[in-house]
């Protein structure tokens, strides 16, 4: 399969045009205005390649995309799935790419998120899951003779006002829970929340100090917490000067974590693969891919010479 075979195309203003476009390559149809360059790119080759890969989808998933007529041909050998770019809808987002267009990227993340195998970034060992015992060993070394809050994370970072959910809480006996660093009490009613923005919610299940005394109660903490939040736990301590403010420190969980590190990570999600979400881009370019900063080589023309005395570039130049 080195060409695309075209024979016998006659969509829209094409007369019979049969043509060999070589795969692998970078292939560019130039003529005047009419002479048939999108008819056959887009109307032609294009639109025989998703025909084709919409047919290989199972029925129930046909229904769902629509049909996609078969173009005026012959015949078409050698092609394979295609995806199209119109010019006209290139975003001017620093953040759009040619797989962000196509959507491609979408199917990557989500290819990676179920596929992949994360690895710890210390040490490079693969993240494993983690006993509750290791847990509770692990919070024993970190926060030693501290007074802390086992929370169970039911909601991580997600849009919604959480009725349901805070209500449900309320109803089994739970009297604390900490939304977005703030502590709430549910004993007579559940707060509003804006449901266009992402909330943290946790269940705060209890509130020990850490130590051999507390072995026991610490482990049946973080087991409820693992059973809650569906395999993680946290820790988080108490503001001293606002009791009603809590920073979470640390989370942990059962499926991914590194034993040699004691270090835990969040499940694989296809978010977390994504420039465009706050959870997968890049702390430092914000998911641009570049960073924009002073080069002091090029302001400062003369380090010898004080600021205003031509040391400075731009004060030179401005005159002071």
């Amino acid at each position: 399969m080195q060409w695309i075979r075209l024979r016998g195309g006659c969509e829209h203003n094409l007369k019979n045009v049969s043509v060999d476009v070589p795969r692998d390559s970078l292939t560019v149809f130039t003529g005047v205005s009419g002479s048939g360059k999108s008819s056959l790119a887009y109307d032609t080759i294009f639109r025989e390649g998703q025909r084709r890969f919409l047919e290989s989808l199972p029925a129930y998933a046909r229904r769902f995309l629509g049909a996609v007529e078969k173009p005026e041909i012959e015949s078409l050998d050698g092609l394979s799935p295609t995806v199209s770019i119109d010019q006209k809808t290139v975003s001017r987002n620093p953040r759009s790419t040619v797989g962000t267009i196509t959507e491609i990227h979408d199917y990557l993340r989500l290819l990676y998120a179920r596929l992949g195998t994360p690895f710890c970034y210390r040490c490079g060992r693969e993240v494993t899951g983690r006993s509750a015992d290791e847990i509770v060993a692990a919070i024993g070394r970190r926060f030693a003779e501290e007074r802390v809050l086992v929370c169970a994370p039911v909601v991580r970072a997600r849009r919604g006002a959480h009725r349901g959910l805070l209500e449900e809480l309320r109803r089994d006996g739970f009297l604390r829970v900490a939304i977005d660093g703030q502590l709430h009490h549910l004993r007579v009613t559940a707060p509003e929340l804006n449901r266009n923005h992402e909330h943290t919610i946790a269940i705060v299940y209890d509130r020990l100090h850490v130590e051999i005394s507390t072995r026991s109660r610490l482990t049946e903490a973080v087991e409820k917490s693992l059973e809650l939040a569906a395999g993680f736990v946290s820790v988080a301590i108490q503001n001293e000067q606002d009791p009603d403010s809590v920073e979470p420190v640390a989370t942990f969980s059962n499926r991914f974590a590194c034993p040699d590190c004691d270090l835990s990570f969040l499940e694989l999600e296809p978010r977390l693969f994504s420039f465009n979400s706050v959870h997968g881009m890049c702390e430092g370019c914000q998911g641009l891919g570049q960073v924009e900063r002073l080069d002091p080589d090029l302001l400062i023309e003369n380090p010898s010479l004080p600021f205003c005395r031509g040391g400075v570039e731009f004060i030179k130049k401005n005159g002071g």
